[in-house]
């Protein structure tokens, strides 16, 4: 009967710490390094169990708070590139790009947004997913990734 109660013990322990949630399991929801996006009604970017998931980014400017001049091709870049700098001020690159999502106003643009893609990308090769809608501000595309941290 003792080695019942003993049994039923460490299973009772086991399972109450299988429960336990250790740190990597919460998510943290991460404010933008821009002072200008603290006011959103989201974060930057949220980090889960060494997965960040960034907010979708349109070729804003964040230091000017406005679009970049130039059509499809340059707001690709800046959106990239703001997508570059979450990525970097949590802890990853665009190496460790897992997915991309990308939205077009135009679907028509897709070769052109193309060619800026590559750029970002020469050597990895994320899995990606390409849509036309409409956006937000007048934006030409915008752009989520999932990454994992380095």
């Amino acid at each position: 009967m003792n080695i019942i109660k003993h049994i039923i013990f460490i299973f009772s322990l086991l399972l109450l710490l299988s429960c336990q949630t250790s740190e990597n399991e919460i998510p943290h929801f991460i404010k933008s390094q821009y002072e200008s996006r603290h006011a959103a009604p989201f974060s930057d970017a949220t980090e889960y169990n060494g997965l960040l998931f960034l907010t979708g980014q349109i070729g804003k400017d964040h230091q000017t708070g406005k679009l970049v001049k130039g059509g499809i091709q340059a707001e690709t870049n800046q959106a990239l590139t703001n997508i570059k700098d979450v990525l970097e001020a949590n802890g990853s690159d665009m190496n460790h790009v897992l997915k991309c999502t990308v939205i077009l106003s135009d679907i028509n643009d897709f070769a052109a947004m193309n060619e800026v893609y590559r750029n970002f990308f020469p050597t990895t090769k994320p899995a990606r997913t390409t849509f036309g809608a409409n956006l937000v501000g007048a934006a030409k595309i915008e752009i989520e990734v999932v990454a994992v941290k380095k």
